[in-house]
């Protein structure tokens, strides 16, 4: 199967690497930088498993070069989802299966506007990456990728697709009901990335807080609201039981919030930061609006009330916005240092 991986930084090149190891034929569009080091070096990746260094993969950062894909697997920022498959409209018609890993609420819709609805294959993960250098990556979180037909049918390229994770050593699941569990790695990971902006803990100190705890609990609920007004069950997946957090005595709840912070961290799993803190940390754009932001405006359009996540999203975007003003400051106004 040929794979080609679109906006490979953290995550999609340990998908990458890991795919490499077992045969498959890789290639990495990823920034200038790090396809350069890639390819004078290899793919180092560390963290979960023995430190490695794949080759057998081919990296570009330049999309002319890349003319057709069995799999494309789109793992670019949700920002720059739009020019990025602008850039790579040449491969309408030359694609077999495309799925997305990304954050973002729209990143389906945008998929299927760019290569046809009938291209896309339902998709969402939680494994976790971080980059701190280009060419070297460390997978930080083994967590599970659901996977399914949006219609809820078996059909072979989900199973080529399954087969290919498998062989790699990744849990992934087959989801009859894909777009429940999209929606539930979307409860989880909107109070996460709102948490996480606004305290910069990492996401196991945030589970072990009974107070913050909490506070995920009732942010979970809110994104549980729109989720039941647009008519999508959460579910409880593998290792993600959604339906059960939200739908349990809050007490419950958060002891069952703190048992996963204290798992994470007897696992060794303590270095675990949201790609939105990730970014913001570095003073870059994120991904709050279009992730936060997206739950958000679902809930104004369609009257549910999110008081709590609303509040923390204008927070975030205050913090965002003064760190960008502060690093790109107007002309005639130069930033002052002391």
């Amino acid at each position: 199967m040929k794979t080609v991986i679109v906006g490979a930084g953290a995550l999609g090149s340990v998908l990458g690497g890991y795919f490499a190891q077992v045969g498959a034929d890789v290639t990495l569009l990823a920034r200038k930088l790090h396809a350069e080091a890639i390819r004078k070096q290899g793919l180092r990746i560390g963290g979960m498993r023995e430190e490695q260094v794949v080759r057998n993969l081919r990296a570009v950062s330049d999309p002319a070069e890349v003319a057709s894909a069995d799999l494309l697997i789109l793992g670019v920022k949700s920002y720059d989802t739009q020019d990025t498959l602008a850039s790579l409209g040449h491969l309408r018609g030359k694609v077999g299966a495309a799925i997305s890993i990304q954050n973002g609420g729209r990143k389906d819709e945008e998929l299927g506007d760019a290569y046809g609805r009938d291209v896309v294959v339902g998709a969402t993960t939680i494994v976790g990456a971080t980059m701190p250098e280009p060419g070297r990556v460390i997978h930080t979180n083994e967590g599970g990728t659901w996977i399914g037909e949006f219609d809820g049918r078996r059909s072979a390229r989900v199973e080529a697709i399954v087969d290919l994770f498998r062989k790699a050593g990744l849990p992934i699941e087959v989801r009859e009901d894909i777009q429940s569990a999209i929606w539930c790695k979307l409860n989880q990971m909107v109070p996460a990335a709102a948490l996480s902006c606004v305290t910069r803990l990492h996401i196991h100190e945030i589970y072990q807080d009974r107070t913050l705890a909490t506070l995920f609990v009732e942010l979970s609920h809110e994104v549980a609201r729109v989720a039941e007004r647009l008519g999508i069950p959460l579910v409880d997946c593998q290792g993600f039981p959604v339906k059960t957090l939200c739908s349990q005595p809050v007490d419950a709840a958060v002891e069952s919030v703190m048992a996963r912070g204290r798992i994470m961290q007897e696992r060794g799993m303590t270095g675990v930061k949201i790609s939105t803190l990730q970014d913001l940390e570095r003073g870059r754009k994120t991904e709050a609006d279009h992730v936060i932001g997206h739950v958000v405006r679902l809930a104004d359009a369609h009257g549910v009330a999110i008081p709590k996540l609303q509040l923390l999203f204008r927070v975030i975007q205050g913090v965002e916005a003064a760190q960008l003003a502060s690093a790109f400051p107007k002309a005639g106004h130069p930033r002052m240092t002391t």
